[in-house]
């Protein structure tokens, strides 16, 4: 009866250690590394342009590349010079853009004009897509100012995020 006692005994103390070694290992705390990220930038920007006449116009992005700085130097009233441009959704969301803003032209002798504006004011662009316009800058031709004025602006995109 001692000896089975004893076996007993022994026998609770071994499934004791033992379910105390499962319990361990149940509430040991898991770690996983790494990291995780969720992109939510939303961006339209100037991805390309072309000028009609290098002679007539300098253009520069800036930094941004949301905003085209344009140098029109025109010779003559009636005179013209185009600037063709794309703009493309870089950002990792849809974006709408608002507008395409004039910003500080100093001539009034010039028009600017915007083609394709209809087409791209309210346009939601999804990821990479694209859109195209041109910018028209003209002396007007009934200008009485002779002398060439350079003019310099920006046009600038305004956009928001789709909702």
């Amino acid at each position: 009866m001692e000896r089975r006692n004893r076996s007993l005994i022994i026998g609770a103390l071994a499934a004791l250690i033992f379910l105390t070694g499962v319990y361990a290992l149940l509430v040991a705390n898991l770690n996983i590394g790494g990291t995780a990220t969720a992109g939510t930038e939303f961006k339209i920007e100037f991805s390309e342009y072309n000028i009609s006449n290098e002679d007539k116009a300098n253009v520069t992005l800036d930094g941004t590349r949301t905003s085209l700085n344009i140098e029109a130097d025109l010779a003559y009233p009636g005179d013209t010079v185009t600037i063709d441009f794309t703009i493309k959704n870089t950002g990792l969301l849809s974006a709408t853009v608002d507008d395409l803003l004039i910003n500080e032209n100093n001539n009034d002798d010039l028009v600017i004009t915007i083609n394709g504006l209809s087409a791209i004011e309210g346009t939601t662009l999804d990821v990479n897509e694209t859109k195209t316009g041109s910018i028209v800058i003209t002396w007007l031709s009934q200008s009485t100012n002779q002398e060439p004025e350079p003019a310099s602006f920006d046009v600038t995109i305004d956009y928001i995020q789709t909702t």
